[in-house]
């Protein structure tokens, strides 16, 4: 297992179960290609969430180091 796998698992390891059910829907996003998008939200911010996603998937993003 990778360094940063284990420490992950390490941090995880540690949650009390309450927190862990608050986890696992973000893993589960983290690991879906499926664009996700809650139905209270309007057309017009559907479709930027979706422009962003696109963008995202296009340019792999912004590093981290570049932004801080």
């Amino acid at each position: 297992m990778s360094p940063i796998r284990q420490e992950v698992q390490g941090y995880i390891n540690q949650l009390p179960e309450f927190q862990l059910e608050v986890l696992r829907p973000l893993l589960a996003l983290l690991l879906t290609d499926t664009p996700i998008v809650e139905t209270d939200l309007t057309a017009e911010e559907k479709a930027i969430i979706l422009e962003g996603r696109a963008e995202y998937a296009r340019s792999g993003g912004v590093p981290l180091a570049s932004v801080i």
